[in-house]
């Protein structure tokens, strides 16, 4: 089991990096307010950081309260349209493609932007979590409104195969204390069995060759 944003900077220290979604849009402002924003962190570890994200307002707010620089509004899933081909070394995904109506299109148009020996990471909420299953128990099912899809280790790894790559990695992870007390007790325990009954998931995965 990994501290997730802690092992993304780790792989993102002295890389040239792409980080999609990295406005955390709803919650950029707020975020940023904390000094949490993944995205303002690891431009003191990338040698270079481009972000992408479809909120223009939040782009905007980054540009002009942080003067962030490197951002780019557009759309996940034409990637492969926005940046050149073997741009970056590392591509991050962090809470995405559970979003995206078409994840597959996505991973495949980021493979191709990486550099040789180039990696994507992807965090994913965790399908088969704990504290999901203890409510599936009692016939209640909590998704979040903009999630279209569930993944789980499995499901994952096959996704990552099944579009172009190989697994380097692939963890277990807990939510953050600071968010709601119930699930983090509930997670705090699933953990004490096994990482893949946590919260979260994280992958490492690059092109095969």
């Amino acid at each position: 089991m990994v501290d997730r944003e802690e092992l993304i900077i780790e792989k993102c220290a002295g890389k040239k990096v792409l980080h999609i979604g990295c406005c955390a849009t709803p919650a950029c402002k707020e975020e940023c307010e904390k000094g949490t924003l993944l995205h303002l962190n690891l431009l003191k570890s990338a040698s270079e950081l481009w972000g992408l994200d479809m909120c223009r307002e939040d782009i905007t707010f980054l540009q002009d309260q942080y003067q962030v620089e490197n951002l780019v509004v557009g759309d996940a899933e034409l990637i492969d349209q926005l940046f050149p081909p073997g741009a970056f070394d590392v591509i991050v995904a962090g809470e995405l493609i559970e979003h995206l109506g078409n994840p597959g299109l996505f991973l495949v148009g980021a493979r191709g932007l990486l550099a040789p020996e180039g990696t994507i990471i992807v965090s994913v909420p965790n399908g088969i979590a704990f504290r999901r299953g203890l409510k599936s128990l009692s016939g209640r099912e909590t998704v979040h409104p903009d999630h279209n899809f569930y993944f789980s280790r499995k499901t994952l790894s096959q996704m990552l195969l099944s579009c172009g790559y190989e697994m380097v990695d692939i963890h277990g992870f807990r939510m953050k204390r600071s968010e709601f007390f119930g699930a983090w007790i509930s997670d705090l325990f699933a953990s004490m069995f096994s990482q893949w009954a946590c919260e979260g998931i994280i992958a490492t995965a690059r092109p095969s060759s």
